[in-house]
């Protein structure tokens, strides 16, 4: 979920030359602030105090929410309602830059009420789309679609082409989030033909190029994706804008990534291939780039996705600690940002509904205003057509007629206004059973993501090595048949190749087995069969599996070696277990046991002497099995992730 569209609003109420030249941007602000001394109590310092609020929405955002609050009041006290209804579209894109989504949506409804009773086409498709971009950061894609999808053609039917390219940009952008990747970047390109045809320039073609490139990057066109994100960062850079270039900073670094490690990049990324690690240190910097600038700026959901890139590029250069780190940092943000995500979607929801009952309510009142008017034009007609002492009979009548018929419109009204009340309650709580649900939903898909996220992490790499040396080997081939087909062959070169080829076929095979090994951890995991329970001796049990252990570990190396200490309980009863399920926990402590022992002795004194220990003890009606090491131990930040399905801190194909 996310900032996409929030820097949209920014974009499209922001005067391309104030963020390229600040001081000139200051220089307005300054004479804006020396004139209002001088400005009268009316309509121009509502106008006056909304431009000084604009002014400030880049250094003080602040201080901009109370001067637009202070022409929200005056223009309340002038009664001059398109004040009204500017002061809180500029109150609602305040709250949106510092991502308070409700109260924005709160200021743009009340906006857009005013703006829908001055008829007022342009304020209304422009409100219309502000709303849509709060929906898309709190990711309810279908409301953010219609809402975008309305203010474009009202931009339209208003000749508005800069209206109309702000809004296929946001449009894009739903797309791409909902992994329509061709469609978003036939509306991004759009949207950047347009705005090169009339001249736009600034922080808007910054975003454009941006959107491109990441369409692009999404379709793997790497060539492409590189040109227009890396003109999208110049421009920023030239800007200064630094609301585009923590964007420009994350996709770049997303792109050299992928470059370094995609085996499908296309020949014209070849050059930038040749050197992996130089690729990935690039890609690297600019994720480093990237953290520092949303923790600068507090963008949250930028800073979580950079987490999460610099994560993966650390990976793919062999440095697992520091991986480790960033993941735990990428996981740590994104858990904010969806609480805060998920709190704000209730409370939008909430003001959505509470604005189309208060919308409901208004039309049933001027509805009943228009029958009361009716019903005393009647009564003035019926007292006045007549004369004399019929003329006051048919008075009485016709009163008490009017009373009976009141009386029954009230007891009508009366049922209409319960049964109306009573379908709203029933929507209301309809609509909060859906949010529930699909708050339950979101919970559950973000944690299939994290477990799915994790197998394919686990994967990724073995699988990059077996097409990294498939692709090698295939040259090989073809540059020894190509030396084989020459008068003066090289069988030094062909030894060599050959040599080559022998160890590239060794490295495919150790890798295959390591994706083999993770698939077959990966089944062990999920095995849902049920073996039989059987009393067992868990002492047995215990020291059983804790030889079998240490002898496998013995067989690959001969060097290790530590002392296996055991302290069962005599006489413990048996127990009605599953032996085997037992056994693989109880193996795959071992392992992890053995390999923080020998993490240690590596790093430790020659007297250090590594020991394993195994107890068992009756505990109550219970009973425990324990078992201890004194090797590199656990710390407290990996702790509580040890029952996280594939989480490790272990190098591939090390430990459990």
């Amino acid at each position: 979920m996310l900032r996409l569209l929030l820097i949209c609003v920014l974009l499209s109420l922001t005067d391309g030359v104030a963020f390229a030249q600040p001081k000139a941007g200051q220089a307005l602000l300054d004479s804006l602030l020396a004139e209002l001394p001088r400005s009268k109590p009316d309509t121009n310092r509502v106008n006056l105090l909304n431009d000084i609020g604009n002014e400030y929405r880049n250094s003080n955002l602040n201080e901009g929410v109370n001067y637009a609050n202070q022409s929200l009041v005056l223009a309340r006290r002038l009664t001059w309602k398109k004040g009204m209804a500017a002061s809180y579209t500029r109150l609602g894109n305040s709250y949106t830059i510092k991502s308070d989504y409700p109260q924005a949506l709160s200021y743009f409804l009340s906006g857009l009420k005013i703006a829908e009773e001055l008829k007022d086409k342009s304020l209304i498709a422009a409100i219309t789309g502000y709303i849509g971009l709060i929906y898309f950061n709190l990711a309810d894609y279908p409301r953010a679609l219609a809402n975008l999808e309305k203010a474009l053609k009202g931009a339209e039917e208003l000749g508005d082409k800069s209206g109309v390219a702000l809004w296929l940009n946001n449009i894009g952008s739903v797309y791409r989030e909902q992994g329509e990747y061709v469609k978003a970047l036939d509306y991004h390109q759009k949207s950047l033909k347009l705005n090169e045809a009339i001249g736009i320039q600034g922080p808007r073609k910054e975003l454009n190029f941006d959107n491109v490139g990441q369409s692009y990057l999404n379709l793997a066109d790497y060539p492409q994706a590189l040109t227009y994100l890396q003109n999208g960062l110049n421009l920023s850079k030239a800007n200064r804008n630094k609301i585009t270039l923590v964007r420009g900073y994350n996709n770049l670094s997303k792109l050299y990534l992928k470059i370094a490690t995609d085996s499908n990049a296309t020949s014209l990324t070849t050059l930038l291939r040749s050197n992996k690690t130089s690729t990935l240190h690039k890609a690297n910097a600019y994720a480093d780039s990237a953290v520092v600038l949303a923790k600068e700026r507090g963008d949250l959901p930028y800073l979580y996705r950079a987490y999460q890139t610099r994560s993966q590029i650390q990976d793919a250069l062999g440095q697992p600690q520091t991986a480790l780190a960033s993941y735990q940092d990428f996981i740590k943000t994104k858990d904010l940002v969806i609480n805060q995500q998920n709190t704000n979607q209730i409370a939008v929801a909430t003001l959505q509904y509470d604005f189309d009952k208060k919308e409901t309510a208004f039309k049933f009142e001027q509805q009943l205003t228009a029958t009361q008017l009716q019903n005393q034009a009647k009564q003035r007609t019926y007292l006045l057509s007549g004369v004399g002492l019929l003329l006051v009979l048919l008075g009485f009548i016709v009163y008490g007629y009017t009373q009976k018929q009141k009386a029954n419109s009230v007891l009508q009204r009366q049922k209409e206004e319960i049964n109306q009340k009573s379908n709203q309650l029933e929507q209301s709580l309809a609509e909060l059973k859906a949010t529930q649900t699909q708050l339950i939903q979101k919970e559950k898909m973000a944690s299939l993501g994290e477990l799915t996220a994790g197998i394919a992490h686990e994967i990724q790499n073995p699988l990059n090595f077996v097409n990294n040396f498939s692709d090698v080997s295939a040259e090989l081939v073809t540059e020894l048949e190509e030396e084989q087909l020459k008068p003066d062959r090289d069988t030094e070169l062909e030894a060599e190749i050959l040599i080559d080829l022998k160890q590239n076929l060794q490295k495919i095979h150790h890798h295959g087995g390591r994706a083999s090994a993770i698939v077959k951890g990966m089944l062990e995991h999920s095995r849902t069969g049920t073996g039989e329970k059987r009393p067992t001796d868990l002492n047995a049990l215990a020291d059983e599996y804790l030889k079998i252990a240490f002898h496998g570990l013995r067989a690959k190396d001969k060097d290790f070696n530590a002392d296996l200490k055991t302290n069962f309980t005599p006489d413990l009863w048996r127990i009605e277990v599953i032996p085997q399920e037992i056994g693989r926990v109880l193996l795959n402590l071992y392992n992890n046991a053995f390999y923080a022992v020998g993490e240690k002795q590596k790093m430790a004194s020659t007297d250090y002497r590594p020991s394993v220990t195994v107890s068992t003890a009756r505990a109550k009606d219970n009973v425990e099995i324990r078992i201890s090491d004194n090797g590199t131990g656990i710390p407290d930040v990996v702790k509580a992730k040890i029952f996280q399905p594939f989480f490790t801190t272990k190098p591939t194909g090390e430990g459990t």
